[in-house]
């Protein structure tokens, strides 16, 4: 007899709090219990060692077989919707609500249990998501930030020599994870960014970055959104700023926590990354040179600069400033980030995913 089914799904696949809760279940023994099984989507062509079943835009037999064993729905991303009231589904998020995309978030559908950070983050969310779903917000934190805490070394995964040639060692490592400004799905005309990078603006500019890495044998890591539109030139090659993409990664085994949890700083702007990277009381870098125009054209849940502390960026002199400052081991803005923290975590621990499926466990009675 098929055993029954705890069905996931991320995007990109395999990948944050739900990829997270897979590994703790199959810690846990459940694998020998139930079938774990990874939705994607129909022209999903990847060699994987994950169980998977073509999910997304198609209605196969194989789907509605799975949906029929499934016990237990972990999504966080592309909403799986409960075909029936016996399934436990429990949604554990692509990350915390800041950018306003409130008719994306209020088609999340029948729950039993959704993640959220703290007491505070739960008001918000509870602005954000459908009223249905007001009390089945549960305080766990997010299993995604467990891997901050322990990440695979960069070094001893390859991935520095993937990016840069064998033979280097850097005094600081900086992430960098810009948000996406024109959705690949729903973009219009050209990218305001040449590079698609704020505070950039000229093969000149990204030189003087370079050039100022170069001087203190730092490495800038950027990983552009998975979402962000192609409508944007390919960036000049430099030495120490490097690109890094999903084949990567996979070669390498990691994560994008992976890659932040081995950053000294990191270098964001209106990204949920904020609220994961926070957790690590490390100095973040806003770039902020387009936030009124964001503002004005995509929006925010809640006040951007009550909310998301660091030391805010304008333009590529800002820019090359704060990473000097970085270099020289200066914090400018520690105190004003630790509020924000206070804010966002309850937790500021590596047992997110450890509570969560706890109460996974309990709640749907695996």
């Amino acid at each position: 007899m098929a055993k029954p089914v705890i069905l996931f799904e991320s995007y990109p696949d395999f990948n944050g709090s739900a990829l997270e809760v897979y590994r703790e279940l199959i810690n846990r023994g459940y694998d020998k219990k139930y079938d774990l099984i990874w939705a994607v989507y129909a022209d999903f062509k990847l060699k994987t060692e994950f169980k998977t079943v073509k999910f997304f835009n198609c209605e196969t037999a194989e789907k509605k077989a799975i949906l029929n064993r499934t016990k237990c729905i972990i999504d966080s991303n592309r909403y799986i919707k409960k075909p029936n009231a016996r399934i436990f589904r429990f949604h554990v998020r692509h990350g915390c609500c800041l950018k306003n995309s409130i008719g994306y978030n209020r088609n999340l559908g029948d729950v039993d249990a959704i993640l959220t950070t703290s007491d505070d983050m739960l008001k918000l969310d509870q602005q954000i998501f459908a009223p249905e779903i007001k009390n089945k917000f549960v305080v766990l934190g997010m299993p995604a930030t467990d891997r901050l805490f322990a990440p695979k070394d960069l070094y001893a995964s390859g991935l520095i020599d993937e990016l840069c040639g064998p033979g280097h060692k850097f005094s600081k490592i900086i992430g960098w994870l810009p948000t996406f400004r024109e959705h690949r799905r729903s973009h219009f005309g050209k990218n305001r960014f040449p590079y698609g990078l704020p505070a950039i603006h000229s093969e000149a500019e990204f030189k003087a970055v370079n050039d100022m890495l170069v001087s203190n044998n730092m490495l800038l890591i950027v990983q552009m959104h998975h979402a962000q539109a192609k409508n944007y030139g390919n960036p000049p090659k430099c030495s120490n700023i490097v690109f890094v993409g999903e084949p990567q990664k996979a070669k390498c085994g990691l994560a994008t926590t992976d890659i932040l949890g081995n950053c000294d700083a990191l270098l964001t702007d209106y990204s949920a990354a904020y609220h994961e990277f926070v957790i690590l009381d490390r100095p973040i870098g806003l770039i902020v040179e387009d936030l009124l125009e964001y503002s004005k054209e995509k929006g925010f849940f809640c006040n951007y600069l009550d909310w998301i502390k660091g030391d805010y960026i304008i333009n590529n002199t800002a820019l090359i400033n704060w990473l000097n400052a970085i270099a020289h081991g200066v914090d400018a803005n520690k105190a004003a980030r630790e509020n924000s923290l206070n804010k966002i975590h309850k937790f500021k621990d590596a047992h997110a995913t450890q509570r969560s499926v706890d109460y996974l466990i309990k709640a749907a009675r695996l």
